[in-house]
């Protein structure tokens, strides 16, 4: 379901349908009004500054932490990213996961914590996204959580590790997914907080490109899966009360 909506709702569809439906039209003043519409949903689709005004619940709706209150975390916890091929037809990770996970381990050494990576099989049949991240960095003392797929999933495995540390911990995930993983894990009693994020304005925000489409295609799919997961109770609707 989640799937064929993420397939089918994205802002190209849209604006395709809006300008398809003024081809298809008779009259010359809906068709008219169908492509000023189109062109106009375009604009908003293509200008990166859209993309940051909604985005700012799922980034900022966050328990977070500074400089000054980092003392009593017990554990950095990471999601990974996915994973690819290189040229030699070899798996490893996704840039995105590199990058978490390079952030979680300078957490981990600086407050001297323990680094759990989180990260099951989906595209490896062989290693998991937590195995072969820890494998590519060399990261030895690292703990590993393994089966899942999906965020649901890593926050319901990690539960019983997070019920036995009490916490906090600190969460690393993508700018995007934050709202969505920390409801998750706080739906499954695991007391996690964020890094606080400063938002950098340019110009060139204001600018339609297709570089700001792709983030609202980013943006997109974290809501729907937000809602995907509210509606399927992954995520408990009393947490959204205790943000």
């Amino acid at each position: 379901m989640k799937e064929i909506a993420i397939t089918f709702i994205t802002p190209i569809t849209i604006v395709t349908f809006i300008f398809l439906c003024g081809l298809l039209s008779s009259r010359p003043k809906n068709k008219l009004k169908l492509y000023f519409y189109s062109l106009l949903f375009l604009i908003v689709f293509s200008t990166p500054i859209s993309s940051f005004i909604l985005s700012y619940p799922l980034i900022s709706l966050v328990k977070t932490i500074n400089d000054n209150n980092q003392n009593n975390i017990k554990s950095v916890i990471v999601l990974t990213a996915g994973i690819e091929k290189n040229l030699l037809e070899n798996w490893r990770p996704s840039s995105n996961s590199v990058n978490r996970t390079l952030l979680g381990k300078s957490y981990s050494d600086k407050l001297s914590i323990p680094l759990v990576i989180s990260g099951g099989l989906t595209g490896s049949e062989f290693l998991s996204e937590a195995a072969l991240i820890k494998n590519y960095l060399n990261l030895e003392n690292s703990i590993l959580e393994q089966k899942s797929k999906n965020t649901y999933e890593s926050a319901r495995n990690l539960e019983s590790f997070c019920k036995k540390q009490l916490g906090p911990f600190l969460l690393i995930t993508g700018n995007y997914h934050r709202l969505r993983s920390y409801l998750s894990f706080k739906s499954h009693n695991c007391n996690v907080v964020l890094i606080s994020k400063k938002v950098n304005f340019s110009f060139l925000y204001f600018y339609p490109s297709s570089y700001g489409i792709k983030l609202f295609e980013k943006v997109t799919y974290e809501y729907m899966g937000l809602f995907y997961y509210l509606i399927t109770n992954k995520i408990k609707p009393l947490v959204l009360f205790n943000i």
